[in-house]
């Protein structure tokens, strides 16, 4: 009976063994900066929110693979869109639910710790798919210098990432929209780039692919 149950155990142990990288993995300071502040309790437009959902779990894959040390299939890695400079409370509040900052918001102290230690040994369960609420990583940048977009170039997604760029200076959004393409390049997780405020004619024109302004179609880089 020992004897089984310590060849159970082994065998434990050699499933989640690929697996085992994956925990050291943390949350990239040099690449992003988290939303540091509980939204106001105004909730924003539920309407955008719905779209932004949508958008950002289109193509997202679901996180699961068949062996520990497969990678998940991602259909589409990195997706841009765009929404008015006047929707920020709502992006800021679908952020805020996104990363799970509001399930900490609902426990106690010991639940938060509870909670965070389930989402940290997630990636040890590679068989089960990823569930609509479990929370992504994010990132809310006003400016982005030259190291930091560098560093977004070299940033390799732990988890699911939504990062907004609010208002950025003309040229930025191409420039972090670049970045995050070569990141792409050998990501396993969806990168969701949402640009709050408007985007130039001849600024669209430099992305791979014109973004999606989420309060209408396409927007076109011509």
């Amino acid at each position: 009976m020992l004897n089984a149950g310590l060849v159970l155990v082994a065998a434990a142990l050699v499933a989640v063994a690929p697996r085992l990288p994956r925990l050291r993995q943390r949350y990239d300071s040099n690449a992003l900066a988290p939303i540091t502040d509980k939204p106001d309790a105004e909730p924003g437009d539920e309407n955008l929110k719905r779209r932004l959902m949508a958008w950002v779990m289109d193509n997202a894959g679901n996180g699961a693979t068949l062996l520990p040390w497969s990678h998940p299939t991602v259909p589409c890695v990195l997706s841009c869109a765009t929404v008015p400079a006047d929707a920020r409370l709502t992006v800021r509040h679908f952020g805020y639910r996104l990363a799970g900052y509001h399930q900490l918001d609902e426990r106690s102290r010991l639940g938060g710790i509870l909670y965070r230690l389930g989402v940290q040994l997630r990636p040890l369960i590679w068989f089960l798919p990823r569930r609509t609420d479990e929370p992504w990583d994010d990132a809310w940048l006003e400016a982005a210098d030259e190291t930091r977009i560098k560093a977004l170039a070299r940033w390799q997604p732990r988890r699911p990432t939504l990062i907004v760029l609010d208002h950025p200076a003309a040229g930025l959004a191409a420039r972090v929209a670049g970045a995050l393409g070569c990141a792409a390049k050998s990501a396993d997780q969806p990168i969701r780039l949402l640009i709050l405020g408007p985007v130039s004619a001849d600024e669209l024109a430099t992305f791979t692919k014109p973004p999606l302004a989420l309060n209408g179609a396409r927007q076109r880089n011509g």
